[in-house]
């Protein structure tokens, strides 16, 4: 037997998906297309050999980032929909 349960409608999950949405694209564009002065403070490839790949981190961190809350827009939207139907 399926339960029904009294939610009230709102946006907020509107707002946070929307939120998510614009820090995933500025996590794509520092990611994957730095701009000139992020590029001069964190080098894409390390000079040295003992900075042992931390170098990478900066970019890594973006990228991961970048996926992570496209999705979490994505679910957010979704979520969205069940409510407000």
């Amino acid at each position: 037997m399926a339960r029904t349960f009294s939610v009230q409608k709102n946006n907020e999950h509107l707002y946070w998906a929307i939120g998510m949405f614009l820090l995933a694209v500025w996590c794509f564009r520092d990611g994957w297309f730095p701009s000139e002065s992020t590029l001069e403070k964190y080098p894409e490839f390390p000079e040295e050999f003992w900075s042992f790949g931390w170098g990478y981190e900066y970019y890594r961190f973006n990228r991961v980032t970048a996926a992570i809350t496209a999705f979490a827009s994505g679910v957010l939207l979704v979520m969205y929909r069940v409510v407000n139907r």
